[in-house]
């Protein structure tokens, strides 16, 4: 055979489906060869899923009811449910087959055999899709920490793979714990050409502690690579701010080198009273899987309302770039959920950290979208579990067809099923294989859409971090410096200017918080007395050995009432336990408990220490910055003496 003829043989192999080529690797060994080949798996997963006929499938998570659809109305009738995975080769509009007006023709269905390590006979809240990626779907198996399974699935091929048990990721007073929780990710790192999931512990504490507080432990971070079938722990510093903790809860894309999730901000410690309150606000959270760095974003300004039901956000990617998708109540007031409706945000093309959001289209339908076909149509269901088409461009719903009959009137538990566009690759789970190529248009997890004109509104401005700072006097401030620099020598750790965060997460742009900086003179505050409580040492960062300052109304009543007006000055309703930090880092129990003793023994006195405030300042903060270096002292307002 000649060359020419062997580029020819494998330009015809990367058109065919992958089952064909399971096939056909049985057929010579050169074809083995070939087809395990990590250049030749590119190319057909590049190839064969740029095919029109191959285009806009489906895979469809449902947990579907056997009662007849002729006995919905009767409420007793019985329901046995069954786990189903469905490929759905929906027709393109310019195929042969006549779509009709209303309608979506599904030219095949291929339900998907389930690995035997899962059970046919499970309830659909058993399994959830964590993500998918180049052809490869990411499973989680089961509900509890202690007990769920992590799988790797590629469905065309129908390979897949157990991952290992999950490191223990926190270091946990179980005795105080409340609820802990695992949330993952699952993508591509096209620098290393690794495919990579992502666990993060959460966990929450269940009781009071002796002074009334409540503390939450920072989350912790492992990833899992498929070449090393391993898992290592990597740094989450960038989830902490000097008050509030990041806390990542739904996986929602990868996007470039980015992998996305919505969550929210909270308070490390609170008064015990307060803890039904200790979500400040929703944020999206991103990982950088080449560097493997974490960070946030806010959502547009004009979200954080009382009228917007964070409850029904998601991101999808639309028009190329990630879109925030958010149920809105219009008229800025309690109405009837028809009055509800769905915006479009869209990040630019910075994207990340770094991206301002446009508004871009308002949606009718309250249901959000399980997926987008393309720019124009996206898969939703009904409040009766109805699967339908709806296009943004006509406001059009159109049912999905499945050789003429409707495919939405099979009944499907509303909070069961999950959409996602799939792409059928040849690549492996079991890690034998890598990509070559080092392109991240090779990155296949989402259709590819062309742009759909909408007029843009509402532009969002950057914001950065900013805190808030109550600044010690002179004398006091040396006192504190040098038990600073002896813990610093034994420990390490950055240089800390001695300050009590007043309000300690604030995301506004420059103009913004110098403007609400200079209008707190009109809140008359004036030089109050600080108190320190006790020295401790806490898993944080920021905290890792601090001052706690009194914060009882008894004490400290002047403190109270600067600290609470600050806070909602700023928009931030519950204020964090004051402290003032004396070393940063991520130590051991062990050694933070040797420095905590080191504290007394440097200073025996520190821990009565009493001081006047008469400064307040506003700080520009990188929290990704974990040398302090960057952090930089915008402005001061020095308090009036009584």
């Amino acid at each position: 055979m000649t060359e020419v003829d062997e580029d020819l043989v494998e330009k015809i192999l990367s058109t065919l489906p992958p089952k064909a080529l399971m096939r056909f690797k049985c057929a010579s060994k050169g074809w083995y060869a070939l087809i395990n080949d990590p250049r030749f798996v590119a190319n057909h997963l590049s190839y064969y899923n740029s095919n029109s006929n191959s285009k806009r499938l489906l895979l469809m998570k449902k947990h579907l009811v056997s009662k007849d659809i002729k006995d919905t109305e009767n409420e007793t009738a019985e329901e046995e449910g069954e786990l189903v995975f469905s490929l759905l080769n929906l027709c393109n509009k310019d195929d042969d087959i006549d779509n009709g007006e209303d309608s979506i023709i599904v030219s095949s269905v291929e339900d998907i055999k389930i690995p035997l390590c899962m059970s046919l006979k499970t309830r659909g809240e058993a399994v959830h899709i964590v993500g998918h990626c180049n052809g490869i779907i990411c499973l989680l198996l089961g509900v509890l920490p202690n007990s769920f399974q992590l799988l790797l699935w590629n469905p065309a091929i129908q390979e897949f793979k157990l991952l290992p048990p999950l490191p223990y990721l926190q270091d946990v007073d179980w005795e105080r714990t409340l609820w802990f929780k695992y949330v993952q990710g699952f993508g591509y790192d096209p620098k290393l050409n690794e495919y990579k999931v992502v666990n993060i512990g959460l966990v929450s504490p269940s009781d009071l502690r002796d002074d009334g507080y409540v503390i939450y432990h920072p989350p912790k971070a492992a990833i899992y690579t498929l070449s090393t079938d391993s898992w290592r722990e990597i740094n989450t510093n960038a989830f902490e701010t000097e008050t509030t903790l990041l806390r990542p809860e739904n996986f929602q894309f990868q996007f470039k080198q980015m992998f996305y999730w919505l969550g929210h901000e909270q308070h490390k410690e609170l008064v015990a009273f307060d803890r039904d309150e200790d979500l400040i606000r929703p944020v999206i959270i991103l990982l950088d899987i080449e560097n493997e760095v974490f960070d946030d974003i806010m959502l547009p300004d004009s979200l954080y309302h009382p009228w917007v039901n964070t409850d029904g956000m998601e991101l999808r990617v639309w028009n190329e770039s990630p879109a925030l998708f958010v149920l809105v109540d219009g008229l800025q007031g309690y109405k009837p959920e028809e009055d509800y409706s769905f915006e479009i945000w869209v990040l630019d093309e910075l994207g990340g950290p770094k991206g301002a959001w446009t508004k871009h289209i308002t949606l009718e339908p309250k249901e959000k979208p399980l997926a987008f076909l393309n720019s124009n149509e996206t898969v939703r269901n009904d409040f009766m579990g109805l699967v339908l088409s709806y296009e943004l461009r006509s406001k059009r719903l159109k049912d999905i067809l499945i050789q003429n009959t409707p495919y939405s009137h099979i009944y499907v538990r509303l909070d069961e099923i999950a959409a996602v566009v799939y792409v059928k690759s040849i690549v492996s789970v079991l890690g034998a294989q890598k990509l070559r190529s080092t392109d991240n248009s090779n990155v296949v997890n989402f259709s590819l859409l062309t742009y759909f004109p909408f007029s843009p509104s509402i532009v969002e401005r950057e914001s950065n971090s900013y805190s808030i700072w109550a600044i010690p006097p002179d004398d006091v401030s040396l006192r504190i410096k040098k038990v600073m620099e002896s813990l610093r020598a034994e420990f390490g750790g950055p240089e800390i200017e001695p300050h009590i965060p007043i309000v300690g997460s604030i995301r506004m742009t420059y103009e913004d918080v110098l403007n609400k900086f200079r209008s707190l003179r009109s809140k008359n505050f004036c030089a109050y007395q600080a108190k320190v409580n006790l020295v401790v040492t806490r898993n944080f960062y920021h905290q890792c050995v601090s001052l706690l300052i009194d914060s009882s109304t008894e004490e400290s009543s002047q403190l109270v009432y600067t600290t609470g007006i600050c806070n909602a000055h700023f928009g931030l309703h519950l204020c964090g336990r004051p402290y003032l930090s004396l070393l940063c880092g991520n130590l051991p129990e062990k050694e933070r408990k040797i420095a905590l003793e080191k504290v007394g023994i440097l200073d025996k006195n520190i821990s009565s220490l009493n001081f006047t405030i008469a400064q307040l300042a506003v700080c520009k903060i990188n929290y990704r910055d974990v040398t302090l270096k960057s952090w930089d002292k915008i402005t001061e307002y020095t308090l009036p003496f009584h």
